[in-house]
């Protein structure tokens, strides 16, 4: 009896073991628990699929007056960025254009920044087209908190003469911006009696100081001074001096000093206008006496 008894004990475990090595008694299990979030496996099906979903509309290319404007458009279902796997950044170049116009005509100007490790390289160009003349500087730009110091040096060559005209050094750029006060300071030296005796070395200073009512409009006092650095003797034969009395000796010193106002306003993304309306002090000046004014546009890429 202990015998029969043990069998058919036995033979009852074998057929459990045999059940669960079928593969039809996995197929009656409970799907496994939906996978951790960012698995790369999706869970198991036991469903219907679902139908094809129906073609979504693609979405219009933005044009180059709205970029930037439209909504992104969400990825489609199994084309995300995998978890855990960051997307490589790129490291943009800041760059700007400028046009200026003021008594020395339409100013162009064109500058970048490069990232060179922990330094930022800064570089323009500027040309004047009525004096015929361009320029390079370039220069590091170091940044503590709001304030950015930029020292450069440049070089400029008349392409109406065919000559250099000036080696522009020192150069000294100073930015300041803590809301809702932005000051901006230029101080530089032009030397081109070195190419040219007839032409006058300077040093010049451009201060303005911003303050900011609202995000888009700022208003501020406004100076500028060029001090002349050397003593001309205006040549009987230079070309470049036709319709100036023959002899006048530019002295040294102070030669022009216009005080006066700034206002700033923001011009859509990424732009700004500098209207700047003073007098002139000095009668030496080229102004004699007379309004002096400058009105900038600048666009930031």
């Amino acid at each position: 009896m202990m015998e029969n008894g043990l069998g058919k004990c036995c033979s009852a475990l074998a057929c459990v073991v045999g059940l669960l090595a079928s593969p039809a008694a996995w197929a009656q299990d409970p799907a496994p628990p939906p996978a951790d979030p960012g698995s790369a496996a999706p869970p198991a099906e036991t469903t219907a699929p679902a139908p094809p979903a129906e073609p979504t509309a693609t979405a219009p290319a933005a044009d180059a007056g709205t970029m930037g404007t439209t909504a992104p458009v969400p990825p489609a279902p199994g084309t995300a960025e995998p978890v855990g796997e960051p997307k490589a950044e790129e490291s943009p170049i800041a760059s700007w254009f400028r046009f200026d116009a003021d008594n020395l005509g339409l100013q162009l100007w064109a500058g970048a920044a490069h990232q060179l490790g922990p330094i930022s390289l800064s570089s323009d160009i500027y040309i004047t087209p009525l004096l015929g003349t361009a320029e390079f500087d370039i220069g590091p730009a170091f940044t503590a908190g709001p304030v950015t110091i930029n020292p450069m040096i440049g070089f400029a060559f008349n392409f109406q003469t065919q000559q250099p005209a000036a080696l522009v050094a020192p150069q000294l750029f100073t930015y300041i911006d803590v809301k809702p006060v932005y000051f901006e300071s230029w101080i530089l030296g032009s030397f081109s009696s070195m190419f040219n005796e007839s032409i006058q070395n300077y040093f010049y200073s451009r201060d303005f100081l911003l303050f900011y009512p609202t995000d888009d409009f700022g208003i501020g006092p406004h100076l500028e001074l060029t001090i002349d650095a050397n003593e001309v003797v205006t040549a009987v034969d230079d070309p470049t001096t036709v319709g100036v009395d023959e002899g006048v000796v530019d002295d040294t010193g102070l030669s022009s000093l216009q005080l006066g106002g700034v206002i700033g306003l923001n011009y859509g993304t990424g732009n700004k206008l500098l209207l700047y309306l003073g007098y002139e002090t000095q009668k030496e000046s080229q102004l004699n006496d007379k309004l002096a004014g400058r009105f900038t546009f600048i666009h930031n890429f």
